[in-house]
């Protein structure tokens, strides 16, 4: 089982994270962090080493996932990436961390990224689109 952790500014992932064990319960090997305003980057990449260490005991690989591209959050996954097994995906969203909590079993990392975002993309609709039945 991969770990997930979510990492945004502010407290962002942490409440979106406890959105997802309202809906579905406990969600074992999911954690957030969050940028706060006084924190270095240094500080911060610490707190993502920590997280990683639990959600990820045994070194099979994690996926993170931020609020966006560029920011902190990001740029500190990227470098961590240099020397973890991870994969990182933007743009966090609770069709995210739903699909996530209920396929941590996939067999491979990549695979489990592509299809969180896939399952993001297909989250984001405009009421045209529902109205004219294009999607549901």
């Amino acid at each position: 089982m991969f770990g997930i952790v979510v990492a945004t500014h502010g407290e962002f992932g942490i409440e979106m994270v406890a959105t997802l064990q309202m809906i579905l319960g406990s969600s074992e090997g999911i954690q957030a962090i969050a940028l706060l305003p006084s924190e270095s980057l240094e500080g911060f990449k610490s707190k993502m080493e920590e997280t990683l260490k639990k959600v990820d005991s045994k070194n099979e690989g994690a996926l993170v996932l931020v609020d966006m591209i560029g920011g902190t959050p990001f740029n500190v996954a990227m470098l961590t990436a240099q020397t973890h097994r991870l994969q990182v995906v933007t743009g966090v969203n609770l069709p995210m961390l739903i699909k996530l909590a209920t396929g941590q079993d996939e067999s491979d990392l990549e695979t489990l990224a592509v299809e969180t975002q896939k399952v993001a993309r297909e989250g984001v609709v405009t009421s045209v689109e529902l109205l004219k039945g294009k999607k549901v």
